[in-house]
């Protein structure tokens, strides 16, 4: 059976992660990661902090794993994702606001 590595969190630390879970201009997905550190330095395993924290046990271990990586400004960011190749440049994105912002068309 697999154990989760231990968080232990200085003051500073654990202050501003309860900061960051009871605050409500946070974004949710950060509140609940903030939660997650929290329950885990509290000893709690993944499964339990995944009841707790409405995330399936994976996600608990994924952003525990990144917190001990990275700290509180691992948990602020996403990790880049696949997607479409951008179309427009932006040379082309540039020239499209300033036509739009400043060229008047001929039939206004």
């Amino acid at each position: 059976m697999r154990v989760a590595k231990t968080i232990e969190l200085d003051e500073h630390t654990e202050r501003e992660l309860r900061v960051l879970a009871k605050r409500r201009t946070v974004e949710a997905r950060l509140q609940q990661r903030a939660l997650v550190v929290l329950l885990a330095a509290e000893g709690l395993q993944n499964k339990d902090i995944a009841v707790e924290a409405g995330l399936d046990r994976r996600q608990v271990a994924l952003w525990r794993e990144r917190f001990l990586a990275g700290g509180i400004d691992a948990l602020r960011k996403d990790a880049p994702r696949s997607g479409r190749p951008a179309t427009i440049t932006a040379e082309i994105e540039s020239r499209i606001v300033r036509a739009t912002l400043h060229d008047r068309p001929v039939n206004p």
